[in-house]
């Protein structure tokens, strides 16, 4: 009834992979005093889980039928978080495989990506989209084809990416449609109008195949990245055909026409061969920017899993792009190479991750770029790898590094480090992080988790700017497992991932937003599987305590008060009560009683958010005598300690 690829054809796919990798360095050399010549990756280029189950889908290798929601179909959306740890305020539930599937058919994996905004969060999966306000408000839920039917869309979309352009104060996502009976590729992009996702997009769609050595390609996997000028695209090419073959990479660099209403303009480039790469770089993950770069620069692509010919082979390669839009002459790429040591079994590969309940294990995906951020001359990367030796050796392992970027003809790395959950359990296995920055210089990591003894869950830690170097803080539990994972659809591979997202709230610019899957309890049955994802979303980090409260003008019925802090809002309570509430730093208490003791607390809380911080400054003073002059006396508050998390409503 079905038709499904034998072992045999299976072998046969991964043989011409092979054997189009040992051929593809020729196509691609450049002159051979060159030694970026001799490097070679030694990832074997796949598609990614999703382009994987959206290829197989249209050649009916899948074995989908007709939804019936389960059990648990409409879960509540928001419950307190199991570990509180440094949440602010609810975890909240997002889209499940249930309401995927009630939109817009059964879909695996879900390919989190959501970016948070001043005053809402932003969400996509495989293949819907929803905002909620930071109050965990949904005010919008829909499938990605209709969301994107200003552009017409003809086939089922896939691969989202969703991120905050802080520079121009939008969202901006994209999308891959791709059909092989058509042979058709294009990226859908929108980009809202405002901070505001509800007060309306614009759409363009761009054809994004591209003919490589009399090849037509597809995009697979898309990067997605922004500078205060541009927007970046990359994606692996893959043949058309029920062997899709790799052929290489490229990148769009895009202007941002879009955002007024216009058309963006599209430029596409080789980046392996215009750094003077000897082969294609497989997953080439572009850098989100922040703050100012430094001259004349867009942004850094990095790939990894390099080779040298000299015994390291696990370099990290990273190309500077400069002009990106030509405005000199043309965009120019530099490549280097980072040496993290060996982080990674090349010849095993990434194992799929255990889980409790169940022999079958859960895809894990490849050592590919996952993600990048620049900020303040670092810029921070993660990825997935399978360590060499140590006790993490055998098990995929969350990897992230940071590559200092001050002197651009001589990249470094500062510190780099793994991601063990071993405080989650023994022999956890984490894969698909995501990095992002604060202005602090604190990175925030999300990335799943699960081990024989645990289901599947997501999770997050923090490198604190003043921790010592490669270390991270606790994992963080945003949600549990709740049952074990199985939905193949026949296909062999349990999915996961293909990525997850972590970002930093805008509003107050140190708190972050995370947004991952988990396993959630088991129903929907439909060919003997009944495994469920689920998302959620949270937020974390430090809601900053004012650092400074004092008082003067002390009259015996009214004082002056003034404060000090990085919050956009606070809250002044006077005895317990309210008294105050918005973004001043200053406050005139009167009708007060003579000779009387007040105590005043100062709480701080991000823009557009519900939750103070636990903390405050607390400062105690006494009116003076009926009918005396004023107190000439200041009342100043001690300087107090800022802690992290929590939050009160």
């Amino acid at each position: 009834m079905y038709n499904r690829i034998s072992k045999g054809e299976k072998s046969i796919s991964i043989l011409l992979g092979l054997i189009f990798l040992l051929t593809l360095g020729a196509v691609f050399t450049l002159n051979a005093g060159d030694l970026k010549n001799h490097y070679k990756q030694s990832i074997l280029p796949t598609l990614s889980s999703a382009g994987e189950f959206h290829h197989q889908k249209q050649y009916k290798q899948l074995q989908i039928e007709p939804f019936a929601p389960g059990s648990q179909y409409n879960l509540p959306k928001m419950f307190a978080p199991q570990v509180s740890g440094n949440l602010i305020g609810p975890v909240t539930d997002a889209v499940n495989y249930d309401d995927n599937a009630a939109l817009n058919g059964a879909s695996v994996p879900p390919d989190n990506s959501g970016a948070a905004g001043p005053s809402h969060f932003v969400l996509a999966v495989n293949v819907v989209i929803q905002w909620y306000t930071k109050d965990r408000v949904q005010q919008h839920s829909e499938s990605l084809n209709s969301f994107f039917s200003p552009n017409n869309p003809q086939s089922s979309l896939f691969d989202p990416r969703v991120i905050y352009d802080q520079y121009n104060q939008r969202f901006v996502i994209i999308m891959v449609e791709e059909d092989d009976g058509t042979e058709i590729s294009y990226f859908h992009l929108a980009v809202s109008r405002t901070s505001n996702p509800n007060d309306g997009w614009y759409f363009q769609k761009i054809n994004s195949e591209v003919n490589i050595g009399g090849t037509d390609c597809w995009s697979d996997f898309p990067g997605f990245a922004v500078s205060n000028d541009a927007l970046y695209i990359t994606a692996n090419m893959f043949s058309y055909g029920i062997f899709p073959l790799f052929q290489g990479t490229r990148l769009w660099i895009l202007d941002k026409g879009l955002y007024s209403g216009g058309t963006s303009t599209v430029n596409v480039y080789d980046p392996s061969t215009e750094a003077g790469l000897g082969s294609q770089a497989f997953t080439l993950q572009p850098a989100h920017m922040f703050g100012t770069a430094p001259a004349n620069v867009g942004t850094f692509l990095f790939s990894t899993g390099w080779d040298d010919g000299n015994g390291n082979n696990d370099l990290i390669n990273i190309i500077r792009i400069d002009d990106p839009l030509g405005q000199s002459s043309a965009p120019t790429f530099t490549s280097q190479f980072v040496n993290p040591g060996e982080i990674h079994d090349n010849s095993a590969g990434v194992p799929d991750m255990p889980q409790n309940g169940s022999d079958t294990d859960i895809d894990c995906g490849d050592d590919r770029a996952q993600y990048a951020i620049w900020r303040d001359n670092s810029m921070v990367g993660c990825f997935t790898v399978n360590p060499s030796s140590g006790s993490e050796a055998g098990q995929a392992t969350a990897f992230w590094f940071d590559v200092n970027t001050s002197n651009l003809s001589a990249l470094s790395i500062s510190q780099q480090g793994y991601i063990d959950g071993e405080d989650i359990a023994p022999s956890t296995y984490t894969s698909y992080p995501a990095v992002s920055i604060n202005q602090d210089g604190d990175i925030a990591i999300s990335f799943s988790a699960s081990a024989s003894s645990i289901y599947a869950g997501a999770y997050y830690t923090l490198h604190n700017a003043g921790d010592t170097p490669g270390t991270v803080g606790a994992s963080n539990t945003l949600h549990a497992g709740v049952d074990y994972y199985v939905r193949t659809f026949g296909g062999g591979r349990n999915r996961w991932g293909d990525y997850s997202a972590m970002s930093v709230d805008p509003a107050d610019d140190l708190n972050f937003w995370v947004f991952n899957q988990y396993a959630m309890q088991r129903g929907s049955a439909a060919g003997g599987e009944d495994g469920r994802w689920a998302t959620c979303f949270g937020n974390f980090g430090t809601i900053e305590t004012p650092t400074f409260l004092e008082a003067n003008n002390i009259t015996s019925t009214s004082m002056m008060l003034h404060w000090s802090g990085r919050s956009a809002e606070f809250r002044l309570m006077q005895d317990g009560v309210q008294v105050y509430a918005g973004s001043d730093t200053f406050y005139t208490a009167s009708a007060l009683s003579p000779s009387t003791s007040y105590t005043f607390q100062v709480y701080g809380k991000a823009s557009g958010q519900t939750y103070y911080s636990n903390n405050n400054v607390t400062l105690q003073v006494t009116t003076a005598p009926s009918g005396s002059d004023t107190n000439p006396t200041e009342v100043i508050s001690s300087t107090p300690t800022i802690d992290a998390g929590g939050g009160t409503t």
